[in-house]
C-alpha cells in the first residue's frame, strides 16, 4: 500500500542514509533492463511440487479411508503442544526452524503454499502492468509475533499457570491421524482463507504482505534468519544498479543491504535467489561467512516507514481489535487463526487509507489517486463508502462475537449450577435464553454451540414453565446438528438432549444416531450409554 507523502507532517521521518543510491522500486526512465530471473522457474517447479504432495497425501488419506500421516504443517504443532505430544507437523516446524539457523529462511521462499498463492498474486498483477507497493510500518510487522506466541507460548502459559486444563508434556510421538482434516478449516472458511490470504493481502499490503504483517510461523523463522550464516552476499563487482531490489517480492532492499553489509541482514529474505540471477554482473551469490543477527536496527525500520507514529498507533488499534473481532466468529470452530490475522492486517491497512482520504489533499493507493488536490476522485468516492462498510461491518461481528461467548459461559455456569445443586431460579434461565436468543438473531451465522447450549436452557426452563418451550428447544438443537455439518463443530451435551428430545418421542433410530455420534467423540459417555440401552430394550 503507498500513498502521497505527508508534506504537513509534525515529525518528520530522519534523513535516509541511502539516498545517494537508486531507488528501483519507483519508475526508472533509464538504465539497462532487468534480464529475467532465472530461479524464478526452478522455485515454481518446487512449489508446484509442494502442492503435488499435499495433493497426494488428501487423496490417499480418501482413498483408504482409515489411519494416515498426521498433516505437515506447522500449525499443527500448537495442536502437539495443546495435547502434550509429539506429531507430523511439529516435527517439521521444529526441523525447519532448525535449518533456518543454517541456510536461513529457505522454506518459506521454495516450500510455502501461502507464499506460493502469495506470489501468484503478485505475478498476475504484474501482467496486468500492476506492482502493489508494500506498507512500510514499525509496529504492524509484531503481528507475527503476536500471533505466533499466541499460537505456541501461550498453550504453556496456560498449562504451568492452570488457567485451564491441558494434558502435560508427554513428549510422545502421535504421527497419524484418522480425520487428516480435522483441524483444518472448513469447505467454507477454507477457500476463503485462500482468497484473504493469498491474494486479497497482497493488493492491499504488497507483495508477500501475509508473510511480513501476519504468518504467526514466519516470526520463528525471522528470528532464526538472523543467525544463520548462509545469506545472500555481494563481490566487488556489484556497481549499484539496483536490478536486485527491483526483482525483490519480499520488498527487501537489497542493493542497500549489500552497499553496507556486503550481505543481505533483513530477517525478511527468504532465499528466492531472484536477486543472484538477475545481477547483471553476477556480483551476488548465495554463501555462508560472518553473521550479523542485529544488523538490522530498529532505526534504519524506522527510516523506511511510511507513516506517522498516530498512524501507526491507529494501525496496532484497528488491527488487533480486528483480530479478535474475527477470530472464531461464525460456524462453531469460527473464523481460523491465519483469516484472523490476515483480515486483522487489511483492516487496519484500509483504515489507515480511511484516515488519510479523510485528512489530507493528496491520496493514492496502490497506484490508484483517491484525491487529487483536495478533490475527491471516483474511486475516492468508491473507497469512502466501501472502507466504512467494511469498519461497521467488522465491529458488529466484533460485538456478535464477543456477547455470543459472554452468554455462552453464563449460561454453561448456569447449567453447571443446576446439575450440581437444582437451585437455579427460572428467572436466570429465561434471561440466559434471551441473550443467547440476541445472539441468534443478530448473528449472520449462528454458531452451532450457541444452538446447541440456548436449546439446553430452553430446555431446563422447559420444565419449569411450559411445555411450548419444549418445541423452542427441539428447533433449537435441531438447528445445531444442522448447521454443525458446516464445520463439524461437536457439542455433545446439547447431542444428549436432542437425543432424549427423540427417545421420548418414540424417534428410535434419530436418537441412536446422535447417541453413537457422542460416543465417538466422547467415548464412553454415561448418558448416551443409557440412551442406547433403553433403545435396545424398546426393539
Amino acid at each position: 500500500m503507498a500513498h502521497a507523502p505527508h508534506p504537513t507532517s509534525a515529525e518528520p521521518l530522519p534523513k535516509d542514509p541511502f539516498a545517494w543510491l537508486p531507488r528501483p522500486d519507483r519508475h526508472r526512465a533509464k538504465g539497462a533492463p532487468v534480464r529475467p530471473s532465472r530461479a524464478g522457474k526452478y522455485r515454481a517447479a518446487v512449489l508446484v511440487l509442494v502442492h503435488v504432495l499435499i495433493g497426494l497425501h488428501i487423496a490417499q488419506w480418501l482413498a483408504t479411508g482409515g489411519s494416515t500421516l498426521s498433516p505437515v504443517e506447522p500449525s499443527e504443532a500448537m495442536q502437539g503442544l495443546e495435547q502434550g505430544k509429539v506429531n507430523a507437523g511439529f516435527l517439521f516446524f521444529v526441523g525447519a526452524i532448525a535449518l533456518t539457523f543454517v541456510v536461513g529462511r529457505f522454506v518459506c521462499g521454495w516450500a510455502c503454499h501461502l507464499v506460493a498463492l502469495q506470489d501468484l498474486c503478485a505475478h498476475w498483477l504484474g501482467k496486468l502492468g500492476l506492482r502493489p507497493r508494500p506498507l512500510r510500518s514499525r509496529l504492524l510487522v509484531f503481528g507475527p509475533f503476536l500471533v505466533g506466541g499466541y499460537m505456541f507460548v501461550w498453550p504453556q502459559i496456560v498449562r504451568w499457570t492452570g488457567l485451564a486444563q491441558l494434558p502435560s508434556m508427554s513428549w510422545e510421538l502421535d504421527l497419524y491421524v484418522d480425520d487428516l482434516w480435522r483441524t483444518f478449516p472448513g469447505w467454507i472458511m477454507a477457500p476463503v482463507s485462500v482468497l484473504v490470504v493469498g491474494f486479497l493481502i497482497v493488493w492491499v499490503l504488497g507483495a508477500k504482505a501475509f508473510c511480513t504483517h501476519g504468518c504467526p510461523y514466519g516470526a520463528f523463522f525471522a528470528l532464526a534468519d538472523r543467525f544463520a550464516p548462509g545469506r545472500i552476499r555481494v563481490t566487488d563487482a556489484c556497481e549499484h544498479c539496483g536490478h536486485c531490489t527491483q526483482v525483490c517480492t519480499s520488498n527487501v532492499r537489497v542493493h542497500e543491504e549489500v552497499a553496507k553489509h556486503g550481505m543481505v541482514v533483513d530477517p525478511g529474505c527468504m532465499k528466492c535467489l531472484d536477486c543472484v540471477s538477475v545481477c547483471p554482473k553476477d556480483a551476488l551469490y548465495f554463501g555462508f561467512g560472518k553473521v550479523a543477527p542485529f544488523a538490522v536496527s530498529q532505526q534504519r525500520i524506522a527510516q523506511r516507514a511510511d507513516v506517522s507514529w498516530g498512524e501507526e498507533l491507529l494501525l496496532a488499534v484497528v488491527g488487533l481489535a480486528a483480530f479478535f473481532a474475527f477470530r472464531g466468529a461464525w460456524f462453531g470452530e469460527g473464523v481460523p487463526l491465519l483469516l484472523s490475522a490476515g483480515l486483522g492486517a487489511i483492516t487496519a491497512a484500509l483504515a489507515l487509507g480511511l484516515w488519510r482520504l479523510l485528512r489530507r489533499s493528496e491520496v493514492t493507493f496502490q497506484h490508484t489517486a483517491w484525491k487529487r488536490g483536495g478533490v475527491w476522485t471516483r474511486w475516492g468516492k468508491v473507497a469512502l463508502v466501501g472502507i466504512t462498510g467494511w469498519l461497521c461491518f467488522t465491529a458488529h461481528t466484533g460485538v456478535v462475537r464477543w456477547a455470543g461467548e459472554s452468554a455462552e459461559r453464563s449460561a454453561w455456569a448456569l447449567l453447571r449450577q443446576q446439575r450440581e445443586s437444582r437451585d437455579v431460579a427460572p428467572a436466570a434461565f429465561a434471561a440466559a435464553a434471551e441473550r443467547l436468543a440476541w445472539v441468534d438473531r443478530w448473528s449472520l451465522a449462528t454458531s452451532p454451540i450457541v444452538l446447541g447450549v440456548h436449546g439446553l436452557v430452553l430446555r431446563e426452563l422447559a420444565g419449569r414453565t411450559s411445555l411450548e418451550q419444549h418445541q423452542v428447544a427441539i428447533a433449537q438443537l435441531e438447528r445445531m446438528v444442522k448447521n454443525r455439518r458446516f464445520d463439524r463443530a461437536r457439542v455433545p451435551p446439547a447431542d444428549v438432549a436432542l437425543a432424549n428430545y427423540h427417545l421420548a418421542q418414540g424417534k428410535l433410530d434419530s436418537a441412536q444416531e446422535l447417541a453413537r455420534d457422542v460416543l465417538a467423540h466422547v467415548p464412553g459417555d454415561p448418558t448416551a450409554l443409557a440412551i442406547l440401552e433403553q433403545i435396545e430394550r424398546r426393539r
